[in-house]
């Protein structure tokens, strides 16, 4: 679990041991502010989200979480299943319960679905989300994920395992950097093979569009024009599923949204999340 390019000194580290899991975050900005917690996606870990976090204002607290099979949390052989996710957040939820806000998730693909799934339980614990490029795969819904298993994530996670770096490098985007091959690089030595696998298999076969429906915050969708991930018909299918749910497509980016263009959505997750504070600063007018 290497860690060579992203360490840095103005991020926090938390460590959160519950029953049967500990947890690590890394945290910046005001305490008192209102939590953002950023879940990564399937092969991504709190690291991943470092460059957007440095584009949040201070006035919020940006939380970034390892789920577990990543980075410094905890690798259990398996237990990689939504409710295990799940279960996961009630913990960083209960560690952030003294915050007078209630925290705005902001999940990336897998991340995602996992807020989603946590949000159909528990809206009353969080303020909104704002959910980046969510896979929508489920059942009854599209079977085949964009990004193959085996030819791609864990040819790729082999790879950087074996130290056969000329060979990942072949694997990755043509016209990538060489910071960037590290970086994902880094980002596979972060990911136990197990929590891909099974991770991978939830991405398939559990529920999304009904947990979606369930929520009762207000969110807001990204969608990435070249992802693949949502395709035109299925993006009006999920407008139609929740009256609190906007969706807005990004043009000119891939999959990896927060990466390819940070500026525009760590606009999009600021001008959220002061929206949400608005509304609960007017509530607690009226309730006064």
């Amino acid at each position: 679990m290497m860690n060579i390019f992203l360490e840095s000194p103005e991020f926090e580290d938390i460590y959160i041991k519950g029953m049967n899991i500990d947890l690590h975050l890394i945290a910046k900005g005001d305490k008192n502010g209102i939590p953002l917690l950023f879940i990564p996606g399937i092969t991504s870990y709190s690291y991943s989200f470092a460059e957007l976090l440095r584009k949040i204002p201070n006035d919020f607290y940006c939380l970034s979480l390892d789920v577990r099979g990543r980075g410094q949390s905890s690798w259990p052989e398996k237990g990689y299943k939504l409710n295990d996710y799940v279960d996961d957040l009630l913990n960083v939820i209960n560690y952030l319960i003294g915050n007078k806000h209630n925290p705005i998730i902001i999940g990336h693909s897998m991340g995602a679905r996992i807020g989603v799934a946590f949000a159909s339980q528990y809206s009353n614990l969080i303020s909104g989300m704002v959910l980046i490029d969510p896979p929508i795969n489920g059942p009854g819904q599209r079977d085949v994920y964009p990004n193959p298993l085996e030819e791609m994530f864990l040819k790729q996670k082999s790879a950087v395992d074996e130290g056969k770096m000329d060979l990942f490098k072949k694997l990755m985007p043509e016209g990538w950097s060489e910071r960037q091959i590290l970086q994902r690089a880094n980002e596979y030595r972060n990911n136990s093979r197990n929590a891909i696998i099974e991770s991978y298999q939830s991405l398939l076969y559990e529920p999304f569009h009904a947990h979606l429906k369930n929520v009762n915050v207000p969110m807001l969708l990204l969608a990435a024009e070249f992802g693949d991930t949502i395709r035109e018909d299925e993006l009006e299918l999920i407008k139609n599923l929740n009256p609190l749910l906007e969706t807005e497509l990004i043009k000119e980016v891939g999959h990896m949204i927060y990466k390819d263009n940070p500026d525009i959505v760590a606009q999009r997750i600021v001008s959220f999340g002061k929206s949400i504070e608005r509304n609960s600063e007017r509530n607690e007018i009226t309730n006064r």
